[in-house]
């Protein structure tokens, strides 16, 4: 590959020429073009537009602005990166001027033409030379200044955002608790990815502000000298037509609003549905949710979409009649006031002056507004950059081994009468006068009821609350264990080791006393597994042990544990005491501070410190305190006998007064049986199930949610290997887009649609070249004033007007025709297929794919689809046939020109090339590297606390660092490679340019008799070659764009092919079928998806119409495979399943699932009405669904809830209890009556009266249907006829409850013993 210093980017080390032209992109874009770029490809960043570099300056500035009294983050920005971009005003300035001496230009031309062919000896023919050649240096002149002037300011808006977003990341790291209650971590990411983003983006046009009304008044005088007072007319329509857009802009705006808010409420629906879809396909409810998606996609956003397009081509309408308007009626007036003739010199100079005119007036009321925008955004970014930041000395910090005389007697922990609140605003102190001193091995536990401020505590010390009084003193370094685990998205051992030195043999006893050894071989590759944003693919549990793990490996000297032990099970809690934390642990010699609410461990420690709303009530030994009959003795005796029996299980909420064993575990509180290594083997399902994003709305899925392309930490760090990863890897898509995708776009839209699109628009084309033409028709005839061709000159004026006019029409019925026939035809179509495939997919793709993902398509890509692709399209052809329009025009007026275009041509066809390979990875690596900076940024926020306690600030600073200087190593060449394109772009317009001239000049000169070219057609020649040079850029970049944006439809319809679910089948059964329900397994076997182990072996069993059997077995042994057979969620490997004699592998999806009746695991309800909740299709009556909700226990719940049956059932169903959630999801049994049930035992939620209810219920309602109960408990089993014992995916004994238990070898008799129902 390439060399080190080939990294150094080249532009430093190239000569002015070389600067001017931007010859020093050649190299990359020559590789680009080879082979599809990657990271490493890139330059480094220059020195000074690096992140470091530039916080550093721009950190200087602020607090030299800080000490000020007013702080204004306009200055300190200013001379941080002010300098470049000053300098660049002084190229724009020069290309506004360089701009209107073309006009000038063309009017000395066609005036030397005029004179010349009429044989004016005065006038010498190497006169007309020089002008062209003039004309050709002021477009090269112009072409650099210009560039330059935009590539200072992208540089400066990249160094802008570098210069903001590491700063915003250093206050984070500081803000007081105060300053971050103020904003949630939402609004704070959206500072770094909004606010900065805007400011940056607001660099690129903020020199409009003066340029604007210097080219108005620069264009005005010129208009003046060409056409007198008449000019008023045209500058008038001008003028009144800048409200007229500025109302139209505000009207679309609103309408985008809306758009906002349906396409949020669609992706909020997709996302329950997304995580409901496991739900949805065993109740077989898809058709009601596709309704629903269908009413706000077709009703709301499409109709919205409507409205657009017809703003749209209003909006067309205004911008296409404009410029018409003003040459018309300043000519008009021109002819009634002037008495002068209207000759072709005047005409064609005064079209020119004003298309140069149209530009500032309607760019600079955007500008305005847009800068309003942007000062928002500053004043946001300002204020958070001056809010408050912690007190650095409120805890003092000293290193024992440095203090002389240090004996261990000295506490290394020690509070002196200390009170502290968490901000100044508070009235209140949450800590007062605590006295506190850990000595050096000592093991101090502190317990209290929830919220007596035991956590308080653990922030005091770590200095995150406000000190009011007292003295906090920590002799030694720091380890901090958080309450709510935190972990980063890095692997393993990154999490563990947390930027310390690497010592596998100590790392490897920390593993050990952690009891992580078990974990980490479950994991696909070791300690090497990376762990998901949020700790996502490990249980809680294992999340709290690999956090205490890294505050052991950190070796500090204090030890700040804020229970630690809640989210383990008993047993791995007992493990961890003993080994880490107790007498005999691996941290003995240090200081601990143990908030614990295990009851059971505190005979083992050295002190007990009890609190009680913010004040310690006890603080003494264990033994002192029991002997005083203290509040400690009325606990123990309370509970302390209790605690062995209850595992440890009930919600940290539910302990209300009593400080009784409380525990975090994960969202779903679990049974003891349901321990945590069970946990590591379900992550498949919990990954999905906690999936909840943390805002669905579109602009902030697209940061959070591309969950497979965060690079891990570090360059160093091999990826988990691609067999291992849990997550399919989102495929970026390389090269060029297939044409087969352009096909499938161009038939989702329509094929006539597209036919009459592309017909409009080169009629619109036909109408504005006929209506120039005609003009130099009449004016070169018309030398004094009487109209030449043979019509009066208000005939002319007219024919003109009516060509012009029927231009605007037809570009008007263009955008219609696009809008209301194409684009909301290929926006309905896409979207209803992929809907409709994805609800289809079995439940493996939903296992394997992030659901951010799958969002991502519906959000991001179909947006693309809806609103960008349209326009782009739009954009080019219109672009596209400006440029064939102009190329035609010049070689008819000089046929010599075709000469030239040849060769331009090809030239043409191999800058694209070269730009179009380059800049298309160039944008895809620039998007891939955003991700990684917001959401290490989120994950900073959530562990503040963490990285301050270890000192690791400057370790995350420089990582925040990395990435953005990742990002923008991919910015810079992305927009470098524009200036690099356009430069030669524009220097072959100037060649355009040239050969229109030249070649007039030459017919002129040379020509004789009817060849002789007049003023004229030199005019309308040379005009349309001045417009032509943006034009010819913008071809490249608006099919550019298409290439971006097309990919969106290459993602759609990746999910519209995906394999789904076999729905349909011929065979159809009687309305009543199951009657019986009878169930028959014949050597079934089934895997969850292709490549993965059979879960289900050689099943063969027999289940007898009405027999209830109990299905136990340990944890993986296949007894949840088993019921999601029965529902086909996994279809047969081999062998089949009949219901009453019916092989069900044959019937419709629909009917075989609406036949049976599941009781699910984990409780789903969704938004909208209770009634949606119990019956989506609507077809139970009022008695028959309050019915149910009385057998199921609810009735006098949701009965008192407002608007009862219809009552708002929030995202998730939050405002139920899980308890209650279980309760609904009966009732859905209840109703349907079918006459199979299969019960996923899930009493695991419900308190043990409820539970016994349930199952009273169940007996009595079902005693007439076969019922298959998955069981974890065994006792919920013991009263079935059969139970079916799984081990391994095999039956391993079938037979009555007491023939099994009879048999003491059975392995049910030895799981029954273990539950201690059998002695």
């Amino acid at each position: 590959m390439l060399e080190d210093d080939e990294h150094e980017c080249p532009e430093t080390t190239t000569n002015i020429f070389g600067r001017l032209t931007f010859t020093w992109m050649t190299p990359l874009m020559r590789l680009g073009y080879r082979e599809p770029l990657v990271m490493d490809d890139l330059w480094n960043l220059k020195e000074d537009n690096q992140s470091a570099i530039i916080g550093d300056v721009f950190q200087k500035y602020w607090d030299e602005e800080l000490k000020k009294e007013k702080p204004s983050l306009v200055r300190a920005l200013i001379r941080t990166v002010g300098r470049p971009y000053l300098f660049a005003a002084l190229f724009k300035a020069l290309q506004d001027i360089l701009q209107f001496t073309q006009p000038m230009l063309l009017r000395e031309l066609m005036g030397w033409v005029a004179s010349y062919s009429s044989g004016d000896p005065t006038v010498p023919a190497y006169r007309g030379v020089f002008i062209a050649v003039g004309m050709f240096l002021t477009a090269v002149c112009q072409t650099m200044f210009l560039h330059q002037y935009f590539h200072r300011c992208f540089t400066t808006g990249m160094r802008l955002r570098a210069a903001l977003v590491t700063s915003i990341y250093r206050k984070t790291l500081v803000l007081s608790n105060g300053s971050r209650q103020k904003s949630t971590v939402g609004e704070i990411v959206n500072h770094m990815s909004v606010d900065a983003q805007r400011l940056m983006d607001l660099c690129t046009y903020f020199h409009i502000v003066w340029s604007g009304p210097f080219q108005i008044i620069i264009a005005l005088t010129l208009l003046w000298g060409t056409m007198g007072p008449s000019i008023w007319a045209g500058v008038a329509v001008m003028i009144l037509a800048v409200p007229l857009n500025t109302f139209l802009a505000k009207r679309m705006r609103s309408l985008q609003k809306i758009q906002m808010g349906n396409k949020d409420a669609r992706v909020k629906l997709m996302n329950e549905i997304l995580n409901g879809i496991k739900v949805i396909k065993l109740y077989a409810w898809e058709t009601p949710f596709l309704e629903k998606i269908g009413y706000i996609r077709n009703d709301l956003e499409l109709a919205t979409l409507k409205k657009i397009g017809v703003f749209t081509a209003v909006q067309n309408f205004t911008w296409s009649s404009i410029p018409f308007f003003v040459s018309l009626s300043t000519f008009a007036v021109f002819i009634a006031t002037s008495g002068v003739a209207l000759t072709s010199q005047i005409a064609f100079v005064a079209i020119s002056l004003f298309t140069l005119l149209q530009f500032p007036l309607s760019v600079f009321p955007n500008v305005i507004t847009s800068i309003i925008e942007a000062s928002v955004s500053l004043y946001r970014i300002e204020a958070y950059l001056s809010s408050e930041e912690l007190d650095p000395t409120a805890v003092i910090h000293e290193d024992y081994r440095a203090m002389p005389g240090w004996t261990p007697d000295v506490p290394l922990v020690d509070i002196e009468k200390g009170s502290f609140k968490w901000s100044d605003e508070d009235a209140d102190v949450v800590l007062k006068d605590i006295n506190l001193a850990v000595k050096k091995g000592d093991v101090t536990a502190v317990v209290g009821r929830v919220g007596s401020g035991k956590s308080s505590l653990i922030s005091a010390l770590l200095g995150d609350m406000v000190k009011k009084n007292g003295k906090v003193t920590l002799r030694g370094s720091i380890a901090y264990v958080p309450q709510q685990p935190w972990v980063m998205n890095a692997t393993l051992r990154d999490n563990i080791v947390f930027g310390h030195r690497w010592d596998p043999i100590f790392y490897d006893r920390v593993l050990e006393a952690c009891s992580l050894k078990s974990d980490i071989q479950i994991l696909s590759a070791g300690d090497q597994t990376e762990i998901g944003e949020r700790g996502i693919n490990l249980s809680g549990g294992q999340k709290a042990r690999v956090s205490l793990a890294r505050a052991i490996y950190a070796r500090a000297d204090i030890y700040l544990l804020d229970d630690p032990l809640s989210a383990v099970d008993a047993h791995v809690g007992r493990h961890i005491f003993d080994n880490v934390v107790g007498p005999e642990g691996i941290l003995k010699n240090k200081a601990r501070i143990l908030v614990t609410h295990g009851i059971a461990f505190l005979h083992k420690v050295d002190n007990v410190v009890m609190l009680r709303e913010g004040e310690v009530i006890l603080n003494g030994t264990f033994d002192e305190l029991m002997n005083q009959r203290s509040e400690l003795y009325a606990l123990m005796t309370d509970y302390g006998n209790q605690q062995r029996s209850s595992g440890q299980n009930s919600e940290d909420e539910d302990t209300d007064d009593t400080l009784g064993p409380t525990s975090h575990e994960d969202t779903q509180p679990t049974d003891p049986g349901h321990c945590e290594e069970e946990s590591a083997l379900n992550r498949e399902q919990e990954y999905i199930r906690r999936e909840r994003l943390s805002s669905t709305s579109s602009a902030n899925s697209s940061m959070t949610l591309r969950r497979a392309s965060l690079a891990s930490i570090g360059k160093h760090v091999k990826k988990a290997q691609n067999k291992d990863r849990l997550m399919t890897v989102e495929e970026t898509a390389k090269g060029s887009v297939d044409n087969s995708v352009y096909k499938e776009y161009a038939k989702s839209c329509s094929v006539a649609g597209v036919c009459m699109v592309l017909g409009f628009q080169i009629l619109a084309q036909l109408a504005g070249v006929g209506a120039n033409v005609w003009l130099k028709h009449w004016t070169s005839g018309d030398k004094d004033g009487n109209g030449g061709s043979g019509f009066s000159v208000w005939v002319n004026l007219a024919i003109y007007a009516g060509i012009g006019w029927s231009g605007t029409l037809f570009t008007v019925s263009q955008t219609l025709s696009l809008w209301i026939l194409c684009a909301i035809r290929s926006a309905r179509v896409l979207h209803a297929h992929m809907l409709e495939s994805v609800v289809r997919s079995p439940m493996s793709f939903f296992d394997t794919t992030p659901l951010g993902r799958i969002l991502n398509r519906f959000s991001k890509d179909q947006h693309t689809v809806d609103e960008v692709l349209p326009r782009s399209f739009q954009g080019y052809f219109r672009v596209l046939f400006a440029v064939i329009a102009t190329i035609l025009v010049i070689a008819v007026s000089t046929p010599f020109f075709l000469i030239l275009v040849i060769p331009l041509g090809f030239i043409y066809m191999y800058i694209q090339r070269y730009y179009l390979a380059t800049s298309r990875e160039l944008k895809r690596l620039d998007s891939v590297g955003k991700s990684p900076i917001y959401s290490h940024f989120q994950e900073t926020i959530a562990g503040v606390s963490t990285i301050r306690a270890y000192g690791q600030q400057r370790r995350f600073t420089f990582e925040n660092e990395i990435r953005l200087d990742d990002n923008q190593r991919a910015y810079f060449p992305s927009i470098s490679c524009n200036r690099w394109l356009a430069v030669r772009l524009e220097f072959l317009g100037s060649i355009i340019i040239f050969g229109a001239a030249i070649f007039a000049v030459i017919g002129v000169i040379y020509g004789t008799g009817t060849s002789i070219i007049d003023a004229g057609v030199v005019g309308l020649s040379v005009s349309y070659a001045l417009s032509v040079t943006q034009a010819l850029n913008w071809v490249i970049r608006t099919y550019c764009e298409i290439e971006t944006n097309i990919v969106s439809v290459e993602r759609v319809k990746e999910y519209i092919e995906l394999p789904t679910e076999k729905y349909e089948s011929d065979r159809t059964v009687s309305k009543e079928w199951p009657e019986k329900g009878q169930i028959n397994f014949q050597d079934y076997g089934a895997r969850y998806r292709p490549g993965l182990d059979l879960a289900l072996r050689d099943l063969s069993m027999n289940v007898r119409p009405q027999e209830k059997i109990g299905i136990v077995g340990r944890t993986g042994a296949g007894k949840s495979s088993m019921s999601l057979s029965l529902f086909r969620i996994i279809e047969a490997a081999k062998g089949n399943i009949t219901i009453d004699g019916v092989d069900i592998s044959t019937l419709r999806l629909f009917d075989l699932r609406s036949r049976l009746t599941i009781i699910p695991q984990d409780p789903v309800l969704f938004a909208g009405a209770v009634r949606e909740n119990l019956d989506p299709f609507g077809t139970a009556s009022d008695a028959e669904l309050w019915d149910a909700l009385e057998l199921a226990h609810l009735k006098e719940h949701v009965s008192k809830m407002e608007g009862k049956l219809n009552a708002v059932v929030l995202e998730g169903g939050e405002n139920f209890s899980v308890g209650q959630r279980q309760l609904i999801c009966l009732a859905r049994a209840l109703l349907r009556r079918t006459n199979i049930l299969v019960l996923d035992e899930a009493t695991a939620a419900i308190d043990v009266e409820t539970d016994a209810i349930i199952q009273e219920t169940i007996r009595k309602q079902f005693a007439d249907c076969t019922i298959l109960t998955i069981a974890h408990r065994i006792n919920t089993v013991m009263d079935s006829d059969r139970i079916l014992v799984l081990d391994q995916g095999n039956i391993a004994e079938f037979d009555s409850p007491q023939n099994l238990l009879e048999n003491k070898d059975s392995v049910f008799y030895s799981m029954a013993h273990e539950a201690g129902l059998v002695d």
